[in-house]
């Protein structure tokens, strides 16, 4: 019998639900959503079904000189952006640090890529839409407004 990695899941489940109340609490209308729903899916297949690609497409940077000049200039680049935009930024680094946990755990129980690339993505809209719906409902609490947690 397939033990499934339920901390894993929940890890997922909970990041997606964090990054949806900060997609509430900011005021994000739909195409704000809809890049949350865009970016947890790229996510998935980023690091399950495109994973050969992506690390071909990564190491290609570092064959010549000039790639790792550019390497290092887009690298120096995002760390500039991280810094920055360091609340934004935690939101997706822990949605993405939370998904690379689980894809390891399906990897060791030898869960193909694209069952893995389901599993991600339903489990990140599952938290997507969970945290969405309690913190919409929790709106109409005078309570929640009054502490300006909504």
């Amino acid at each position: 019998m397939l033990k499934l990695p339920w901390l894993s899941m929940a890890l997922v489940i909970l990041a997606n639900v964090a990054f949806s109340a900060w997609l509430v609490q900011q005021g994000y209308v739909a195409e704000g959503w809809y890049g949350a729903i865009s970016y947890t899916a790229f996510q998935a297949a980023l690091i399950s079904i495109g994973w050969r690609p992506a690390r071909k497409l990564f190491l290609l940077g570092f064959t010549s000189d000039v790639g790792y000049s550019i390497m290092a200039l887009l690298g120096a680049s995002l760390a500039v952006v991280i810094v920055v935009w360091i609340q934004t930024v935690s939101y997706f680094l822990v949605m993405l640090a939370a998904a690379l946990l689980l894809r390891v755990e399906l990897l060791t129980r030898d869960i193909g890529n694209v069952l893995s690339f389901v599993a991600i993505t339903l489990l990140s809209w599952a938290g997507l839409g969970l945290g969405w719906v309690i913190l919409s409902s929790m709106a109409e609490i005078p309570v929640m407004q009054g502490l300006g947690l909504l």
